[in-house]
């Protein structure tokens, strides 16, 4: 690809019926590369197909597809993308169109949970975490806003109500629809007022990366918009098994100069959004499995479980095995906190 060359489109030409193969050879038609380019699909995420490229001149590149992105707005994506570049959080992006972005592909791997558990790497998370939120001047254009209360509250919806490629049959977990409607409620109302920052709001350690100076990148910003700080020092400790000394850990090195009494107030709502954080994707999992005819399909789910979740069963269904024991345990600790 051309040096400092960023292209764009306003005019997606990928439909929601291409198969992997398709997109592949959409890539490669892009008069983008220099030579002859390689593409293979890279396995992982819920909402999108990813892909690594590699053209005549060496240079490799990230592609993220995604037709059925639920909380995504394409012209999010790209401002935040841009915005994390620039204040050197997030890789470079080359070219985007409506459900598809080119980005600089990072040449480290995927921060592990063993690495982001250490107390020292976790203290270097939160610092690029707060560059990011203190720079909300980055963002270019208009970008969406987060709140996960609301986007849990459509999904309970359509697990009601079903979606048309399964006639509209409603989830298999309809039932806890109600529980989770008050859940949601609930913790929602835990919420002090706050001013929206430059948020991620996926900061799973499977989000992150290393620049050759061993910093710390944050990559896939497709839930990237204004919200609260306090969502992705949740979203961080979602994915790992964090006990009351790590959440602790962790909003005491965020908020290094609140006192006792503010570090207590500042955890109960850390503890509220970190069970949104694992109530949305047990959400986004449920009325997946609603649609036979996904655009990612279940077999490349079951790969992406067996790469970054290997000890989970291969199938998307694996993450409600995770995840749901893990919220239950905190609702049952934490619960009684939320009125």
């Amino acid at each position: 690809m051309r040096d400092a060359v960023f292209e764009c489109s306003e005019i997606s030409r990928i439909r929601r019926s291409w198969s992997s193969e398709e997109i592949q050879n959409y890539i490669r038609s892009l008069p983008l590369w220099t030579g002859a380019v390689e593409v293979s699909q890279h396995f992982g995420g819920l909402t999108n197909r990813t892909y690594f490229a590699t053209d005549g001149d060496g240079k490799r590149y990230a592609i993220r597809c995604g037709v059925d992105q639920y909380r995504t707005r394409q012209t999010s994506v790209v401002q935040c993308t841009l915005a994390a570049h620039k204040l050197g959080v997030g890789p470079c992006l080359r070219y985007w169109e409506p459900n598809l972005t080119i980005t600089d592909f990072i040449a480290s791997p995927v921060m592990t949970e063993e690495q982001i558990e250490e107390p020292a790497m976790m203290a270097h998370v939160i610092e690029r975490m707060k560059l990011l939120h203190a720079n909300s001047d980055a963002i270019a254009e208009t970008i969406s806003y987060w709140w996960p209360f609301h986007t849990i509250r459509r999904y309970l919806n359509t697990m009601e109500r079903g979606v048309a490629a399964s006639d509209f049959q409603p989830s298999a977990w309809v039932g806890d629809v109600p529980y989770f409607r008050d859940v949601t409620d609930r913790l929602e109302r835990a919420i002090r007022p706050f001013i929206p920052v430059f948020t991620h709001n996926d900061l799973a350690y499977v989000n992150m990366m290393f620049n050759p100076k061993g910093e710390v990148l944050f990559i896939d910003w497709d839930a990237g918009a204004y919200g609260n700080p306090k969502s992705d020092i949740a979203d961080m400790l979602t994915w790992i098994d964090a006990d009351d000394a790590m959440d602790r850990y962790a909003v005491a090195t965020y908020f290094a100069d609140a006192d006792s009494a503010e570090i207590e107030a500042t955890l109960h709502e850390v503890r509220a959004f970190k069970m949104m954080s694992m109530l949305r994707v047990l959400g986004e999992v449920m009325i997946t499995l609603l649609d036979p005819d996904y655009f990612v399909s279940q077999q490349e789910y079951a790969i992406g479980m067996k790469e970054y979740f290997p000890d989970e069963e291969p199938r998307l269904a694996g993450l409600l095995d995770m995840l749901h024991p893990k919220f239950d345990r905190d609702w049952a600790s934490y619960g009684a906190n939320y009125s």
